[in-house]
Parts: structure tokens; C-alpha cells; sequence
């Protein structure tokens, strides 16, 4: 009976939400585009945004409780240039929360890993009153120098390394978890980054991104050159991640029509365990009907061939504090979409550990309301040996089910 009060707590207000951005869609269906505040050869600033409304529920819950969740998040985008030297960006996020959810499930589901990169969280907590919270957070707020061989960027901003899609080891700041559903925007974290063009398509990148109270052993200090050779990108990333040593190389590329590779290597010479290596080597093919199919294998030199050792990774700090997802040594994931009609597209993300057999499940469908309008719905369902705790006896057997249902309008 608890269980359906605290669903019905989540989903009528999520119902709700849904009804009122139905109402704008349908009352606005003309195609986003930003609002112009202010336009002169010396400032010119634009005004754009988004609202989500979303449900996850959490069942069949092994680590607890199951769980059901509603979410409301607006996001106001300002951005702007400067005497066409500069250019700004500023994120700003209002959320509320029906039924929060429980610290250890939203870690998988949920990003959280862009706190470890930032002065201060900029996050104002409004309300915290029974099983509703809310919140306003600058989630972006940076401001960019152009000169005639190189850019600076200075502040809170989103950055994104490597070019593999399942697994990131390249992407030390704010990797998403494999599980994530909600890729559109990556968290900003506190940085200043230079780029710099030393040829068409080739440069060098230099990036500091501090840790809390700009303390060095929880900061990142990267140096980045890429270029291109035969029609395909290649980076290297070296430097000082946190307390690890860190080198790191990717590349991307078509190797024939409709035909990609795409890869990454990464090294952590660490600092009081023992060295680890990660590599992921992928593919995909674009065929002519819309399908798609892309596939990785990953290699994860901090997991375990052991099934008898998968507490004490999951226990272990780079698990708990977002570094890394994974506990096991090698995985293969596919994702293949079709478009079944212009307007609706269906995936089916699979991640299979090749070490215990369990096997991670997400299907997922899209639907475009309007332009400016999309309803997407999907499921996250591990299968595998149930734990017998404290032993675990698969990594996905473990996962809940998750459900989520989430309904977006940009303006």
C-alpha cells in the first residue's frame, strides 16, 4: 500500500507536468528558435531554453526499496558576443523532484560525476519539505576569447574528449554512465581551456579543470594535440588527472561509405593502486533504410576477471565517487535505431559482461510531437545471477529494473 502511495505521489504530478507541456506544445507548435534581447555591432544576446518533465521508476530492487520518481527541470540559455571578440554562455537550471531518489540508484542512472570539478556547486537548495525537493543551479557560465591562432575559454563549461559512445575512458571530466538515457547535455565544471590552431585541421589543446577549493590532487591538468591523417582524427591527451598520471589516445574515422571506426586508449600510472590500462575499439554502419548498427568492446584494466572480487570493486572509491562504472574486465555493447517513420525512431542498447554472462538491456522509442517537441519512453532491465548478499554473483543480475518516460519542449 505504501509502495502505490509513493508511485501515486510521483506519477500525478508528472501527469500533470506532462498535461501542462502538452498544452505549450500544442498551443505553440511553431519551430524553436532564440529569442533576440539585444542586437548591436558591439553586444547582441540571445535568449533560449527548454522544459523536461520526467518519470523513473525503480523496480524490482535488489540494493532497496522500489522506488518512483517525478522530475520538473527548466533550463534558461543566454548567450552572446562581445565586439565580435568574445562570446558568452550562461545555464541556468530551476528543478523540483517528487520522491528524490535514493542516493545508490541514481548513481547509476543519473550524472553526478561533474561535482568533482568545481569550485563551488553554485547550486541553491529552495525547498526540501517531505518527498519534494527543488533547486536553482548555474549549470554553465563561461566566456570565451577569440584571437587570430587560438581561443580561450574561461568558467564553468561542458567539455567532451575521446569519440567512442558506451565507454569514455578519454573523457576524464564528465564521462556519462553507460546507462545514462538523458545525453542532451553534459554538466559544466569549472575550467579554463586553450585552443589552439597550429594547421586547417590540426592544434593543440590545453585544459585545467579545478577540484574543490583549486586543490591540484582534485584537479586536471590535460595537454591535447589532435590532428588528421588518411580522413581520420587522432588525439593524444597526457598530463595530470587528480592524483593519477594519465595518457591517453583516440581516434575516429570512415573507412568506406556509411562505414565508421572509432577508438580509445587510456593509461592511469595511479597514484596508491596498482597502474591500469582501458581500451575500447568500435564500429558502426549506416545502412541505406535508416537502420543503424554500431557496436564496442571493452577492455577495463581497474575491473576484475573474478566474480568473487565484485563487492570490493563496487566499493571502491573511483565506483563511489563517478570515476568509472564498470567492475568487470571485458564487455561488448551494441546499439542498433531505425527510423520507423519520419517521426518515430526505436533503439535497442545492449551491454553483455563477457566475463558472468549478465547482460544490460535498453529499449527505447522517440517521438517528435512538433518541432520543437519530443516524447521519449524506455526501460533499463538487467539480467543475470541474482546476489545472494554479501556476494554478488553478476554485475547486471544486480540492477533493478529502470523505467523512465520523459516528455521535452525547447523554445
Amino acid at each position: 500500500m505504501r509502495a502505490l502511495k509513493r508511485f501515486s505521489c510521483a506519477i500525478i504530478p508528472f501527469h500533470f507536468s506532462c498535461l501542462f507541456l502538452a498544452l505549450l506544445i500544442f498551443s505553440f507548435p511553431f519551430p524553436s528558435h532564440s529569442i533576440e534581447l539585444i542586437d548591436t555591432e558591439l553586444f547582441s544576446c540571445d535568449l533560449s531554453g527548454n522544459i523536461r518533465g520526467n518519470y523513473l521508476g525503480i523496480h524490482d530492487n535488489h540494493l532497496g526499496d522500489d522506488h518512483d520518481s517525478g522530475l520538473m527541470l527548466l533550463r534558461l540559455i543566454l548567450t552572446g558576443e562581445v565586439a565580435q571578440t568574445s562570446w558568452f554562455e550562461f545555464h541556468l537550471l530551476q528543478g523540483g523532484m517528487i520522491n528524490p531518489l535514493p542516493e545508490a540508484a541514481a548513481g547509476f542512472v543519473t550524472f553526478s560525476g561533474a561535482e568533482r570539478f568545481g569550485v563551488d556547486s553554485l547550486t541553491h537548495t529552495q525547498t526540501t519539505r517531505g518527498d519534494f525537493s527543488s533547486w536553482m543551479a548555474v549549470d554553465r557560465a563561461n566566456i570565451t576569447l577569440r584571437f587570430s591562432r587560438f581561443d580561450i575559454r574561461v568558467g564553468r563549461q561542458a567539455i567532451s574528449l575521446g569519440t567512442t559512445y558506451f565507454w569514455n575512458p578519454i573523457d576524464l571530466l564528465t564521462n556519462f554512465s553507460p546507462y545514462e538515457f538523458d545525453r542532451d547535455y553534459k554538466p559544466g565544471v569549472d575550467a579554463a581551456k586553450v585552443d589552439m590552431a597550429l594547421g586547417e585541421f590540426s592544434g593543440i589543446g590545453l585544459l585545467y579543470a579545478a577540484g574543490k577549493d583549486f586543490d591540484f590532487n582534485k584537479s586536471a591538468l590535460l595537454l591535447r594535440p589532435f590532428t588528421n591523417i588518411f580522413n581520420f582524427d587522432l588525439s593524444m591527451t597526457t598530463g595530470w588527472y587528480r592524483r593519477d598520471g594519465f595518457f591517453g589516445f583516440d581516434f575516429s574515422g570512415e573507412v568506406g561509405p556509411g562505414i565508421g571506426l572509432r577508438g580509445e586508449l587510456a593509461y592511469f600510472a595511479t597514484h596508491e593502486e596498482s597502474d591500469f590500462m582501458q581500451v575500447v575499439v568500435g564500429g558502426e554502419y549506416r545502412f541505406t533504410n535508416s537502420f543503424y548498427l554500431s557496436g564496442e568492446y571493452f577492455y577495463n584494466g581497474f575491473g576484475t576477471p573474478h566474480i568473487s572480487r565484485y563487492l570490493e570493486k563496487v566499493l571502491s572509491d573511483r565506483i563511489l565517487e563517478g570515476d568509472l562504472y564498470n567492475i568487470s574486465r571485458h564487455y561488448l555493447g551494441i546499439i542498433g535505431t531505425y527510423e520507423i517513420t519520419p517521426l518515430l525512431t526505436a533503439s535497442l542498447a545492449t551491454i553483455v559482461n563477457l566475463i558472468d554472462g549478465s547482460t544490460l538491456i535498453d529499449p527505447t522509442v522517440i517521438y517528435s510531437l512538433s518541432d520543437n517537441a519530443e516524447f521519449v519512453a524506455g526501460m533499463v532491465i538487467g539480467v543475470g545471477d541474482e546476489p545472494r548478499f554479501p556476494e554478488l554473483r553478476s554485475e547486471f543480475g544486480t540492477y533493478p529494473i529502470y523505467t523512465f518516460v520523459q516528455l521535452k519542449y525547447y523554445f
